[in-house]
């Protein structure tokens, strides 16, 4: 039997689950790419759906950019110009597309002007490592 997959359902399962979790219900990435003609990671990037951007309740000078309050994807302090990448999308860039620590920031840049209007910001995991369940909470 075969199912219908389409653009809406992929996008709500990855609102609802989170795009690791999507990723394993298609059988893996290689899948997930094949299924959605994914050829390279702005692509990839691109494929996500549009997330919520609001101002922190908690610490107003933080944009945080998610599909449900509580699990943010990426927070942007605009005092210092650098937006926090969730582990979760960095890895997919680094493990399964094999790029490069120095190559992410650049391809992140490029996205998030095309799709977020968001210029001059420095993109980083490393702190978002040592502070991602702080990110979570941050609503």
């Amino acid at each position: 039997m075969k199912i219908l997959i389409t653009e809406n359902k992929i996008d709500s399962l990855i609102k609802k689950q989170g795009i690791s979790k999507t990723i394993k219900m298609f059988g893996g990435f290689e899948n997930y790419c094949k299924l959605l003609k994914i050829n390279g990671p702005m692509e990839f990037l691109k494929s996500l759906p549009v997330m919520d951007v609001v101002e922190s309740e908690e610490r107003p000078f933080l944009t945080l950019f998610r599909y449900k309050k509580g699990d943010n994807i990426m927070v942007y302090d605009r005092t210092t110009k650098i937006i926090f990448i969730s582990p979760d999308i960095w890895g997919i860039l680094e493990n399964d597309f094999g790029l490069i620590y120095s190559v992410i920031p650049k391809i992140f840049k490029k996205w998030l002007d095309e799709v977020y209007n968001l210029r001059g910001v420095t993109c980083d995991i490393t702190i978002a490592n040592l502070f991602f369940g702080w990110m979570r909470f941050t609503i």
